[in-house]
């Protein structure tokens, strides 16, 4: 059973509890809940920028660079896949390098992992010595082209 002093107890402890949390400066409160924020911002940035760069590694494409090309001259220097305007990942995108003068049409392939042929697309590049330009390969819009893909440029 309640006796008075338990009541007097329990509003003495709500009254105390009531007045602590009143006490406290509302900048004291405002700064807290600025600082929590502040560092779970900076946390779900790091974790975005993370991200990001996992993507981009996971999409990061080799293009294998035949011996031929390289006795002419041409040298691949950054590579990567974007989407056309469809939105599948079947354009390849390769910066050649030009350190003789070149003409010729290439042939770039995508082969998924078993080593089958899924795709093949012709562009005619041109480039005089010290030049560099980047090389669009624009596949059929079936063609998605992911990490587990081999490519060729030939």
């Amino acid at each position: 059973m309640f006796n008075q002093s338990n009541i007097q107890m329990k509003n003495v402890l709500v009254l105390v509890t009531v007045l602590w949390i009143f006490s406290c400066s509302t900048d004291t409160i405002k700064g807290g809940i600025n600082k929590a924020g502040n560092v779970a911002g900076q946390t779900a940035g790091e974790f975005i920028e993370g991200a990001a760069k996992g993507v981009e590694k996971a999409f990061d494409v080799k293009v294998t660079l035949p011996e031929n090309l390289k006795k002419h001259g041409v040298e691949f220097g950054k590579t990567y896949v974007t989407s056309d305007s469809i939105g599948t990942d079947n354009l390849l995108m390769v910066y050649v390098i030009f350190n003789k003068p070149y003409t010729d049409t290439l042939v770039a392939k995508v082969f998924d992992d078993n080593q089958l042929e899924m795709g093949r697309v012709s562009a005619v590049v041109s480039g005089f010595q010290n030049e560099a330009k980047f090389v669009a390969f624009h596949f059929d819009k079936r063609t998605n082209i992911d990490s587990k893909n081999t490519l060729t440029v030939e």
